[in-house]
């Protein structure tokens, strides 16, 4: 009986704890750190790949993803990756935007083709999104998924799937960085 009111336990902790999880895709997570994300995705330096490349394409590491600074309110680092796949299907590109050593931001593209195989996985992983109005007359509605740390917006455009993830915190960030706060604690 106590077997099974710890496994009770562990159960309820998991699942409470998952609930507050930002969200993610791929072994990217909204909130990791940026060295963290580095091990798990290897990064690469596009200045300096690019430098270094004489021919062909530059050495973007084993995952495909070149990063660069940024001298901008809405990232310290930027991070793009043309190679990644979202449960097979091909992305036309992912995008992280890292602020204050924490991915505060990022979105998937991918060919308008996909657009069923990239809603199927984000529903099987993060359930029925809630849908949002069009934008325009000839638009498609859009899709959202929200939590208290994260939201995630899809859309449908003429040619691209577009999907934002985005934590809740991010224009806060965004705004001392404006205003040229610092991020540590005092």
């Amino acid at each position: 009986m106590v077997r099974l009111l710890v496994v009770w336990v562990m159960c309820w902790a998991a699942a409470a704890g998952a609930a507050d999880e930002p969200f993610g895709v791929l072994d990217i997570a909204l909130g990791t750190s940026y060295v963290r994300l580095n091990r798990a995705l290897d990064f690469r330096d596009l200045d300096t790949a690019l430098s270094q490349a004489e021919t062909g394409k530059p050495d973007l590491g084993s995952r495909g993803y070149g990063c660069s600074r940024r001298d901008d309110e809405f990232a310290d680092m930027a991070c793009v990756s043309h190679t990644e796949q979202l449960a097979g299907v091909p992305t036309r590109e992912i995008r992280l935007h890292f602020l204050a050593g924490r991915l505060q931001q990022f979105s998937l593209t991918a060919e308008v083709a996909h657009f069923d195989a990239v809603m199927a996985y984000l529903r099987g992983r993060f359930g029925t999104p809630s849908e949002t109005a069009p934008t325009s007359v000839n638009a498609a509605p859009g899709y959202r998924w929200q939590s208290d740390s994260a939201r995630i917006a899809a859309v449908r455009g003429k040619d691209l799937v577009f999907v934002n993830f985005e934590l809740a915190s991010y224009a806060d960030a965004v705004k001392r960085k404006r205003e040229g706060a610092s991020a540590l604690c005092s």
